[in-house]
């Protein structure tokens, strides 16, 4: 009993139907043992060569317009290319392996005739090759499995930006394979993001700046490599759009991550260096972030009003204050209202920055200051012709925790410089803060007027401002100190803590 002979299957993709007729009776006639199959689109074409095992592919530069040419050349499958004179560069461009060639036509289609030989010839060198890299075939169909199995999109451009490889990942935006390769890059790309990550008109537009590995730009297209290659740039990707007649999907694009880095084409010797990348979905990610972003900016709304309301209730409670005081007629009793407003009022003021303030959670203190004195003078009614005041304060942040103790505490000591020394004599007023090296805030109240009694002993006051100014330091966990020095000055030292940004979610 004779064993019928195998046949070979052939992808027969030929943009001139005539082509198909004359190859049929060609195996009709010679009694071929070939089994042929006839795409009529580059998905077609796929879906045989995946679905049939395939062993030679025949072919023109015309067939899906190029893109199977293109898309055959990434491969390490046999295929025939059929051309015509003038399509040597063309040619040449597109096979690159032994187990290829090509066959010019003859304008009477004989050069259907040497199909068979031409198939057998490129088939025994195709087994040849295979049984000498049998090992590296092995390696690089394990490698081929495990890119196009991964669920990131990996693809490949050449020198021009155009598919040239592109994983089954890529269905997630609704395309296959087939439909991207020979399509530029940015065709999958909101047509918004194109300008800003495209290498040609980035560089273009940096016109051969210096940007250093920190500034270099990120590019879909990457030719770099080391530190500069393209890092975690984030893209928005179109879906592919729905056939007619057929209901959109609810996204219209996608979030992407990108890494990429250049890559020299064996296969494309001579041509431009090309990209080879990857892309993240990171859709969910983007949304998930959004929602954070918003509520961030409710709760800080919140926080602003928040602080907005405690500087507006303890202006209630001074204004309140300063009614009561209008109706009494005993000015010392009169005066301590006055503190008292005036102490409420530098709380206030506190609260009034931290809503002003980027963080809602910090103050510059160097700012207070000046807002401070500025708002004590105009208190107290100071003649600023005759008293002058001199501020040196670094610029510091401050929590609300060290900000309202310290405020009280410059508040109390520039009344007390305002009231006992300067008020009727006039003179000047020195505050200075600065950090120390050792995380130590050290500030200093001085004034010019007529300085502290002999033996000045806070704990023996009877003054509520001077015994407030005592305990506000130990809260600080600072230390007090005092003396004569062409007026009096009073030295605060307390341990500096930075403000840290809470997570308010």
């Amino acid at each position: 009993m004779t064993q019928e002979p195998q046949l070979q299957k052939i992808l027969f993709a030929s943009s001139v139907a005539e082509e198909k007729t004359l190859f049929l009776d060609l195996i009709r006639i010679k009694n071929l043992a070939y089994k042929v199959f006839f795409p009529k689109t580059i998905q077609e074409a796929d879906q045989m060569v995946t679905e049939n095992s395939v062993d030679i592919i025949i072919t023109d530069t015309d067939f899906a317009n190029g893109a199977f040419a293109d898309w055959l050349s990434l491969w390490p499958r046999p295929f025939i290319l059929l051309a015509y004179y003038g399509e040597e560069g063309r040619i040449n461009d597109l096979i690159r392996d032994e187990a290829c060639s090509f066959i010019l036509r003859d304008s009477e289609q004989r050069h259907l005739g040497a199909l068979p030989i031409m198939i057998r010839k490129v088939l025994n060198i195709r087994e040849s090759l295979d049984r000498q890299n049998v090992h590296l075939q092995i390696s690089e169909r394990r490698y081929m499995e495990l890119v196009s199995n991964i669920p990131d999109i990996v693809y490949t451009l050449d020198g021009d930006g155009r598919f040239i490889y592109v994983n089954d990942a890529v269905t997630q935006l609704g395309y296959t394979p087939s439909d991207l390769i020979g399509r530029h890059f940015s065709s999958i790309l909101e047509e918004e993001d194109v300008p800003r990550v495209s290498r040609q008109m980035v560089l273009k537009r940096l016109g051969g700046q210096k940007t250093g590995v920190l500034g270099a730009p990120k590019l879909f297209d990457e030719r770099r490599t080391g530190q500069r290659m393209t890092r975690n740039l984030v893209v928005r990707l179109k879906n592919k759009p729905p056939e007619p007649g057929k209901l959109a999907t609810a996204s219209v694009y996608s979030y992407g991550e990108i890494s990429c880095v250049g890559l020299t084409l064996p296969e494309y010797e001579g041509s431009a260096i090309g990209t080879v990348g990857i892309i993240r979905d990171i859709t969910q990610r983007q949304k998930e972030e959004l929602k954070l972003k918003e509520n961030l900016h409710i709760k800080e709304v919140l926080l602003k009003e928040i602080h907005h309301r405690i500087k507006n209730n303890l202006q209630v409670v001074s204004s309140l204050l300063n009614l009561q005081s209008s109706t009494l007629e005993d000015p010392e009793a009169r005066s301590i209202f006055y503190d008292s407003q005036n102490q409420i009022q530098s709380m206030a003021m506190v609260h009034e920055q931290l809503y002003q303030s980027d963080d809602l959670q910090s103050i510059d203190i160097n700012g207070f200051i000046t807002s401070l004195v500025t708002y004590l003078f105009r208190s107290y009614e100071v003649d600023s012709s005759r008293v002058t005041s001199y501020i040196q304060c670094e610029s510091i942040n401050f929590g609300v925790d060290q900000a309202i103790p310290l405020s009280l505490i410059i508040n109390e000591l520039i009344s007390n410089s305002i009231k006992h020394g300067l008020a009727r004599t006039g003179g000047s007023i020195w505050i200075r803060l600065e950090l120390q090296e050792n995380d130590t805030i050290h500030l200093e109240v001085r004034d010019s007027g007529s300085g502290l009694p002999e033996g000045f002993q806070i704990e023996s006051l009877q003054s509520m401002g001077m015994q407030l100014v005592k305990a506000l330091c130990e809260q600080l966990n600072g230390k007090l100190s005092w003396e004569n020095k062409s007026g009096s000055l009073f030295v605060v030292v307390f341990p500096y803590i930075p403000p840290v940004r809470e997570n308010i979610f």
